[in-house]
């Protein structure tokens, strides 16, 4: 009887999920190694072509290169209140011409004018997702330069009218919110409802408003292995989280005092110093090292942490060395930005964005939790093909 009751309980957990799955839409994620960036796939124009694009969570557009399927897209006029929601006052007075809207490569810096679209955009292989006036922008040839080479373009996660993620809980009727979940191997983006344990369990936090399309969260302390960092508290002002760069970057003021702690605290764990290695300032044997310090972000208040272990502070050069993944930022990160949270940082714990209340959801190390982002995007994966 009590194994009945088990695999009744199995089935509607099963089932449970499986529905909840079937209102998700879910996003493969793999990283490119040389570049350390973390691509997607969409299909795009009425033969629904595939195009690898890196994603951005900072970027407010979708953007990729036009050039196989000019025959499938359409225009925006700069005078149509879809031109207004990209780029205000771009448009000149009795004006006809197409939108006009300013685009960035995240890797380079590079900056240059896109053409506003609209067409068929899908985030599977089929139909069933497929949006017949989905809207992004066509970019010059130039702007690929310095992203992977298999990609064709920038998927931008970030909080504008007409960004990704305001399109689909449009198209799709989903709550306006997100979920990320990077890994070395394979990760995913989730948007719509979920059921899975780990979501119950996650940490809030308030999404600032910078003005701009970013994503960012107040900081009040740093500590490592619960000791504060003596930091002047007007340095401390906020961590903007970044899918482009690759490790993170900290305020040189905030930077000094961080490594200062961290190399002591590394001694009194007894971590081998090494030579540094790879651009990195600070490296360590990794075969005479047991533990690593405890790296605790503290935000709104001592009680709300983002916890950084081992697996996400260090980055692991070779078999024999690893070197802490945080590095000098200079003086000025933009917009009161005291740490730019990496990549590195970021993989293996769960992310969701929530843009109706303004809240970041995070999990902390999924390690932690004995699962990871690659056996949740196996999950969703081997789920919604067998829907």
């Amino acid at each position: 009887m009590a194994s009945s009751s088990k695999l009744l309980f199995s089935l509607f957990s099963l089932l449970q999920i499986t529905l909840s799955l079937s209102s998700t839409l879910f996003l493969p994620l793999h990283k490119d190694t040389d570049r350390n960036q973390y691509l997607t796939r969409i299909y795009h124009g009425s033969k629904l072509m595939e195009a690898s694009l890196v994603v951005d969570l900072n970027s407010p557009f979708l953007w990729l290169d036009c050039s196989s399927s000019q025959k499938q897209i359409t225009t925006v006029n700069c005078r149509s209140i879809q031109c207004t929601s990209a780029a205000p006052n771009s448009c000149p007075s009795n004006s006809d011409r197409s939108c006009s809207i300013p685009l960035q490569n995240p890797t380079t810096g590079v900056s240059a004018f896109g053409e506003l679209v609209e067409g068929t955009v899908s985030f599977r292989d089929d139909e069933v997702s497929a949006v017949d006036s989905f809207l992004f922008s066509c970019a010059p040839s130039i702007l690929l330069s310095g992203l992977p080479s298999s990609s064709k373009g920038v998927l931008g996660l970030g909080r504008t009218r007409i960004g990704a993620i305001s399109q689909i809980s449009h198209f799709f009727e989903y709550p306006k919110k997100f979920s990320l979940c990077l890994s070395s191997e394979n990760g995913m983006i989730l948007d719509g409802n979920d059921e899975i344990e780990v979501f119950k369990s996650m940490i809030y936090t308030p999404l600032l408003d910078n003005g701009d399309s970013s994503y960012s969260i107040n900081l009040k302390s740093v500590k490592i292995q619960n000791k504060k960092l003596d930091v002047e508290e007007s340095l401390l002002s906020s961590i903007k989280i970044s899918t482009i760069d690759p490790y993170s970057k900290m305020e040189t003021r905030v930077y000094q005092e961080f490594v200062r702690a961290f190399v002591m605290e590394a001694e009194s764990l007894n971590m081998p110093r090494v030579q540094p290695i790879g651009g990195f300032d600070y490296c360590y044997d990794i075969k005479g090292t047991t533990k690593v310090p405890i790296i605790n972000l503290e935000l709104q208040s001592e009680m709300v942490k983002w916890r950084i272990f081992g697996h996400n502070s260090m980055v692991k050069i070779n078999e024999d060395v690893m070197c802490l993944g945080f590095l000098d930022g200079g003086y000025d990160l933009g917009n009161s930005i005291s740490i730019i949270l990496g990549g590195h940082q970021l993989e293996d714990n769960l992310l969701e964005f929530d843009l109706g209340s303004s809240m970041l959801g995070f999990s902390s190390s999924l390690l932690k939790k004995q699962t990871s982002c690659s056996q949740l995007s196996s999950l969703h994966r081997g789920s919604i093909q067998s829907l």
